[in-house]
């Protein structure tokens, strides 16, 4: 579990449930099925209509994995053990690596050191590696795409919503009773729409950027280590370029 974004989520929640409560009328006037119609039901159809049913089955998936923590080990571990496997492959051959190399978790990583037990050159590995990451990058993108749209559509059907209850509002001013529920519709709309697109999609979309940002860099750090090892650089080139990755512009 992240807790960043459980906490994120929990607290943002609660502290409107919280507001809700202190405001002393509890939550019925805070339920509005025309509101929620409008809202829901047209973020869910207009989503529908811009994403393939392929990409819109993984939603789920996507928030499950925005949910829990990233399964990439930490960057500096990552250069340390890229660092071993080359001085493993220059004390005692390629072939030193294979089991340790059939044992690895991480699947990217193990398809690229696999390709270089097989004695892929490093001209051949590195382009087959940056097309897999290429191809990785774009399912990614799908995904937080997905919520960035989810976010704006909530918050564009959420001044439908208030176009539609003002209008509604408007033609009935000679019948005070019709006022109440259009006015309602109105401004629980907007209320829902920013609900949804700032404690729901911006949050999964915001996390799942960081999320594969990291998975990203990991990725170059193992396409860049293995395409040395690959060119039989020295352990000292290998491990140089592979902390200035890790350092951040501005250090």
């Amino acid at each position: 579990m992240d807790k960043t974004t459980a906490g994120g989520l929990g607290a943002g929640w609660g502290l409107v449930a919280l507001a809700i409560i202190l405001g002393g009328v509890g939550f019925g006037p805070y339920i509005d099925i025309p509101s929620v119609v409008i809202v829901f039901g047209g973020t869910i159809a207009v989503t529908a209509g811009q994403f393939e049913a392929a990409d819109l089955k993984r939603v789920v998936p996507a928030i499950k994995v925005a949910m829990n923590n990233v399964k990439v080990e930490p960057l500096n571990e990552l250069v340390e053990k890229i660092v071993f496997y080359a001085t493993e492959i220059k004390k005692h051959g390629v072939m030193q690596i294979e089991q340790k190399v059939l044992q690895e978790t991480n699947p990217f990583f193990k398809e690229a050191f696999q390709l270089l037990v097989d004695g892929t050159k490093p001209d051949v590995l590195q382009p087959l590696m940056e097309l897999k990451l290429e191809h990785m990058n774009k399912r990614h993108s799908v995904m937080i795409s997905i919520f960035g749209n989810i976010g704006g559509t909530a918050g564009a059907m959420g001044m439908i919503g208030t176009l539609v209850g003002l209008v509604a509002m408007l033609a009935n001013l000679s019948d005070p009773a019709a006022v109440g529920p259009a006015m309602a519709v109105a401004l629980l709309t907007t209320m829902y729409g920013a609900l949804t697109g700032t404690l729901f999609a911006g949050i999964f979309e915001s996390k799942l950027s960081q999320k594969h940002n990291v998975e990203v860099t990991a990725c170059e750090v193992i396409i860049q280590g293995a395409t040395m090892i690959a060119a039989e650089e020295s352990i000292g080139n290998i491990k140089m370029q592979l902390n200035a990755i890790l350092v951040e512009p501005n250090e």
